[in-house]
């Protein structure tokens, strides 16, 4: 008979397998095994399954058996280990499979040191170690033939620090925990899998906490070859590009580097631009889902080929020498006009995502977005929105509010008395 062999060093303490609850590792975040629960569970797997088994102590075999007893009419498999028994049934862990009981046995190997895995069918035990021996049926021979997806030890990592470890991820959303898989999203696609060290995890070894705030943290402070990766590969359609960036946490300056003199843009801006005839140096763009540029543009100024502001919108930039030399137009007229415009303003040029949006001021940066489509509008409307914008700057004060107004109709009646020299 084949068997599935697990070995590592340190002798088993059977007492630990007879005691619910008895682990030594609950205070250890960073080890799988946590709730004293896997070995009992593996145990009473093995007998609901009439697996053939074997654990060795150093060189002495564990004896297990089981004893029937019936309680108000239903009968328990009761575990006995060294002719002595447990608390441990046979139902226990009901709705744990295969990969589950071989995953307790393998993380437990991993976290005690020099750990095995190989087929034998040769049977002993050796001294200073622990060995589990399980009949290799059909439900183990499938485990091993998927153990990269549950087991992520062998593939190479593209960054990894004291907490998180990248991996570069298939079709599928993984987490892992010290290498062992504790969460899969099947149908959702990810840039990367992620290890995350100290995970917090449930009895059933289950990730319990919250994804996106996980991968943003690994995120931010990668390297810039996990970096580099990311960017190249993340679309709209992988989980990192549809979730929330925003877990108040700054992202390593290592992103800017990677980025260099290349700006960020999202598709639907960049699609939008050309539809409007725009055309835009492509070859300096790195194209990225919105969420990721919002929340990279949010705190690396200049890197985004799109402004992103509250009081803005998004707006792409694309210099235009005519609007350039119409707008120096409309200040000259206002010059001689004996009109301050505020010297501190400067002008951008390019589309606002929101069509009807022709012009507007950002205070914090000082700068005066015009939409392209200005070039088309009679150079009186052109002077008007100088004014407008101007006026937005010198007040603070917004174009909805009743302030905005009063301040107009008293900028429009002390020019009328000044112009008649009368005094009030």
């Amino acid at each position: 008979m084949k068997y599935l062999k697990i070995q590592n060093d340190g002798v088993l303490d059977i007492r630990l397998v007879a005691l619910m609850g008895g682990t030594t590792k609950a205070s250890d975040k960073y080890k799988i095994g946590q709730f004293g629960t896997g070995l009992k569970y593996t145990l009473a797997f093995l007998y609901r399954n009439n697996l053939d088994f074997k654990i060795f102590a150093g060189t002495e075999e564990v004896q297990t058996h089981t004893e029937k007893e019936e309680i108000r009419g239903e009968t328990f498999e009761i575990i006995c280990i060294n002719g002595q028994r447990t608390s441990i049934t046979t139902k226990m862990g009901e709705d744990w499979s295969a990969w589950m009981i071989i995953r307790e046995l393998w993380c437990n190997a991993l976290d005690e040191g020099s750990p095995v895995r190989e087929i034998t069918d040769e049977v002993s035990g050796v001294e200073g170690k622990t060995t589990f021996y399980i009949q290799e049926d059909l439900q183990v021979r499938n485990v091993l033939k998927d153990w990269d997806k549950y087991f992520i030890h062998g593939s190479a990592a593209i960054f990894k620090n004291e907490t998180y470890t990248l991996y570069p991820a298939g079709d599928r959303l993984c987490i892992y925990k010290q290498g062992v898989l504790i969460h899969e999203s099947p149908n959702q696609k990810s840039v990367f899998s992620y290890d995350i060290g100290n995970a917090d995890i449930n009895e059933l070894r289950e990730f319990k906490g919250i994804i996106a705030r996980e991968i943003t943290h690994a995120m931010h402070n990668a390297d810039e070859k996990a970096i580099a990766y990311f960017l190249e590969n993340v679309t709209d359609d992988h989980f990192e590009g549809q979730m929330d960036w925003d877990w108040y946490i700054s992202f390593g300056e290592g992103w800017t580097r990677v980025i260099g003199a290349g700006k960020l843009i999202y598709q639907k801006v960049l699609d939008e631009i050309k539809a409007r005839g725009g055309k835009p140096d492509e070859a300096s763009m790195i194209i990225v889902p919105k969420n990721i540029y919002k929340a990279l543009t949010k705190q690396f100024d200049g890197i985004g080929a799109v402004y992103v502001a509250g009081r803005i919108g998004d707006f792409y930039e694309d210099f235009s020498e005519e609007c350039e030399a119409k707008i120096k137009q409309g200040l000259t007229i206002l010059e001689a006009c004996g009109y301050i415009f505020h010297p501190e303003l400067e002008f951008v040029y390019g589309f606002f995502e929101d069509k009807t949006t022709l012009a507007k001021v950002d205070l914090k940066s000082k700068k005066v977005y015009i939409s392209k489509a200005f070039i088309q509008q009679p150079l009186f409307r052109l002077v008007s929105m100088l004014i407008e914008e101007n006026e937005h700057f010198n007040t603070g004060l917004s174009d909805e509010t009743r302030e905005f107004q009063q301040h107009f109709i008293n900028l429009y009646t002390r020019q009328l008395l000044a112009k008649n020299a009368i005094e009030i």
